[in-house]
């Protein structure tokens, strides 16, 4: 028997909830581990995430760039994690990054694309 699965409305409630939960990044120079505590890059802060509004079948991503610095000149930056608040909080995944994974010479690091994408298969 086949599941007629969840409409755009659940799907988009759904994203919004995600929305609200994964509100923070971290940047990590190599695996973030099992609590997302991991090689944290030293002097740089969590930002917050600028997720656009999702569609209807529950997809969303950055609607502007995040803008890290405080890091090492031309350091590795290995992912991103994402946390429901600034301190502390929970850690809710890890994305390895791909393309220009260094930080600037003047310790700067954007973040221009991340997908989240609730579309079943």
């Amino acid at each position: 028997m086949t599941s007629p699965g969840l409409n755009n409305a659940a799907m988009t409630q759904a994203a919004n909830q995600l929305i609200n939960a994964l509100a923070w990044a971290q940047l990590h120079s190599s695996a973030a581990g099992t609590a997302g505590t991991a090689n944290i890059i030293t002097g740089v802060a969590r930002q917050r995430v600028p997720w656009g509004t999702p569609t209807g079948s529950g997809n969303f991503s950055l609607v502007a760039m995040m803008l890290f610095t405080g890091g090492p000149a031309n350091g590795t930056v290995y992912s991103v994690t994402l946390w429901d608040s600034l301190t502390g909080g929970t850690f809710l995944g890890e994305y390895v990054l791909t393309g220009d994974t260094a930080f600037n010479a003047a310790g700067q690091f954007q973040v221009t694309a991340l997908d989240i994408v609730g579309t079943a298969g």
